[in-house]
């Protein structure tokens, strides 16, 4: 059957220019290849050439062919393979997901996606496909083959498919790739005029300035519409005060200005880095600008426009601009605090954008290049890869000589290997047969050409893989320190590792900083897990400065020779189980410049006894202990709101609302409701 299309999206494919070819390549793959095999469509080319305009017209044609569209949009999920099936599982089944408490499992999804294909035909698109490297190997290898015919994956990113994409003849011949090109004079031309732009010299002239760059062509437009013929040569900073103009009053401009520092904002976000009450009223007129959008987290600012401002308001008010950055640096801290085992990938990639270490700034030089290089789990396709990497790395040794500057201080760090150095610190491992023994313990940086530039063995901790660490040279030391009791408590079953053990971390060039960054957030991303990491690198002052800078600990009774034989090798260890979590996350901030707000999350107390709570309750005012968002908690609770109508008040998730009541519980010392009345009366 034929699916009305909303009035706004039959206006928007009116505004559609110079894309007849794209239209019919998606139109021919959904209605007759994808009916023989499933296809993938992967569209590309460079940032504001409309991929994501492309990705709802074909929302729009596969309502119309009776086609399921499914969007995944990079930003709406942890980028783990668990992660991705579950926001796929979610698009498709929403109401099941809502009564699904158990993890979906890809077999799972597999059964649904069989079941909506004997039906429908099915699109899964996913937006900025580039954002999601990690999970190429995973989608080409594991997914896509076990997809059904008649379903479509339709990617959208900023370069083609390359390397294993397009190596196999069985898997090439089932990928279709679009490149967006700029749109010509004559589309220009017709597209300025559906927007009310008819002058002939405005229009030659917008057409040449922009070159059919159809984001700039768009902004151009709305720049110049009738009413303002006259052509300005910097027309995007009009058009960013254009969108201003929705702006008016200078409370609107503060919440704009706060929102700008970050990725993706919701209301209780947005009040805490202001550290102030955001009224509903005034968040609601935030989020209801024609430049903010949707998504599956929360809002985003158009692109352009977030980093316009984020970098005036750096420049004009440093100030507030540190203290803003502070706030959401503390925010996502707390989130990681609080935050279930599973879902805290999510939160270190954030916490990340506002924090960093002076030795991590020396060694990054400042020149960090986001997603130029990316981290991949091996799989079986890959593990040669891996393979091949190590061979050339421990084949190939020279000396390393450089130094890092922190730009923010002037530190400088040497990074000095003698090429005998290097030597030691190579101690190879048989990488199939640590495949063998836990397949996630490979990590490959790859570089945006899929090329090999690091690799990192790190094998995780638990009942399955601490026979094989025993008999390892470099981790046995460390076992061997532990008492009984503390090597039982790494028994644990393969799914919750207590640690992780960092075998080896082979780079392909140490003095690239993209590189040394990418090892960097891979080590943190480690450390973030609530668990042990140990490492017991190649006793030198570079890896004793680095490690120590890092948080790391000398662990009492793990030296050992076992590199060269002569040379003593300290073992380095940092435990982030429970508590100690929060101690780590104050030596970041530290480190970082950044202060600790101790007021915004109490380390978790143990509920007091009776005796004990009523002195408490005596000595300090409950309320003194809590935060505003704590109290506002309290009021509705008290009032006898349950939970889904305190989140649906305060704009934020019962989740939220239910770790804001565990937070309550513990400074006052209760566990149930009705002593949270006993302790306000009034």
């Amino acid at each position: 059957m034929t699916v009305e299309l909303t009035g706004i999206e039959e206006r928007e494919l009116e505004f559609v220019v110079g894309r007849s070819t794209e239209t019919g390549t998606f139109t021919h793959i959904l209605q007759e290849s994808c009916d023989q095999a499933c296809r993938i469509l992967h569209v590309y080319g460079t940032g504001g050439i409309g991929k994501s305009t492309y990705l709802r017209l074909c929302r729009s044609w596969s309502k119309q062919m009776d086609a399921l569209f499914v969007l995944i949009d990079s930003n709406d999920f942890i980028h783990t393979e668990q992660g991705l099936v579950e926001a796929i599982f979610k698009h498709l089944s929403p109401g099941l997901t809502a009564v699904h408490s158990a993890p979906v499992h890809l077999d799972g999804l597999t059964q649904l996606i069989h079941g909506i294909t004997s039906e429908r035909r099915l699109v899964l698109a996913f937006d900025t496909f580039e954002e999601m490297p990690e999970l190429e190997s995973w989608l080409r290898d594991i997914f896509f083959p076990g997809l059904p015919n008649r379903t479509l994956l339709l990617f959208a990113g900023r370069h083609p498919l390359k390397g294993r994409w397009i190596v196999s003849p069985a898997l090439r011949e089932r990928i279709c790739q679009l490149e967006l090109h700029y749109l010509n004079p004559e589309d220009c031309s017709e597209y300025l005029q559906k927007c009310g732009i008819h002058h002939p010299a405005l229009v030659e002239k917008l057409s040449d300035r922009t070159k059919g760059h159809p984001l700039s062509l768009s902004l151009a437009a709305a720049a110049y519409s009738p009413s303002s013929p006259a052509y300005g040569s910097d027309y995007f900073d009009d058009v960013i005060e254009l969108w201003l103009r929705e702006v008016p009053d200078p409370e609107l401009r503060t919440l704009l200005d706060a929102a700008s520092l970050l990725q993706l904002f919701h209301h209780e976000l947005l009040a805490f880095i202001m550290d102030e009450e955001v009224s509903s009223k005034a968040f609601n007129r935030l989020i209801s600008l024609s430049f903010v959008r949707k998504s599956e987290r929360g809002w985003q600012l158009h692109d352009l426009l977030r980093e316009y401002i984020r970098l005036r308001l750096q420049n004009r008010a440093p100030g507030l601009f540190k203290r803003l950055k502070q706030r959401a640096a503390q925010y996502y801290a707390n989130s990681l605090l609080a935050a279930p085992y599973a879902e805290k990938d999510w939160e270190v990639s954030e916490l990340f954008r506002y924090t960093g270490i002076e030795v991590a700034r020396a060694l990054m030089s400042g020149q960090e290049q986001q997603r130029t290089y990316y981290w991949e789990t091996v799989t079986s396709s890959t593990l040669a890869d891996a393979a091949a990497f190590a061979n050339w790395r421990e084949n190939h040794i020279e000396p390393i000589s450089g130094v890092g500057v922190d730009p923010e201080t002037g530190t400088s760090y040497a990074i000095e290997y003698s090429a005998e150095e290097i030597r030691q610190h190579i101690k190879p491992v048989d990488l199939s047969e640590v495949f063998a023994l836990d397949p996630s313990s490979i990590k490959l940086l790859r570089d945006e050409n899929g090329r090999a530039a690091a690799l990192f063995v790190v094998i995780p901790m638990h009942s399955g893989t601490l026979p094989w660490l025993e008999s390892d040279p470099l981790c046995s030391p460390y076992l061997a320190s532990l008492t009984v009791e503390e090597k039982d408590k790494l028994k644990t079953l393969p799914e919750r590792p207590a640690g992780w053990f960092m075998r080896c971390t082979y780079y392909s060039d140490l003095l690239n900083p993209a590189i040394r960054t990418a090892g960097i957030y891979l080590i943190y991303s480690y450390m973030f897990r609530g668990g042990i990491l140990v490492s017991s690198p190649f006793g030198s002052e570079i890896s004793r400065k680095v490690y120590r800078g890092f948080g790391f600990h000398t662990v009492e009774g793990a030296t050992h020779i076992n590199y060269d034989g002569v040379t003593p090798t300290p073992t380095y260890a940092v435990d982030t189980r429970g508590a100690k979590l929060q101690d780590f996350l104050e030596r970041l901030f530290y480190r970082a410049g950044l202060t600790w707000q101790e007021n915004d999350h109490q380390k978790p107390a143990a509920p007091a006894e009776p005796a004990q709570a009523e002195a408490a309750e005596s000595a300090v005012d409950g309320e003194q202990l809590l935060t505003k968002r704590e109290k506002e908690v309290v009021r509705l609770v008290l009032a006898g709101c349950s939970n889904s109508e305190v989140a649906k008040t305060l704009y934020i998730s019962e989740i939220t609302v239910k770790k804001h009541l565990i937070s309550i519980y513990a400074k006052l010392g209760i566990t149930k409701r009705i002593q949270l009345a006993q302790k306000f009366p009034s």
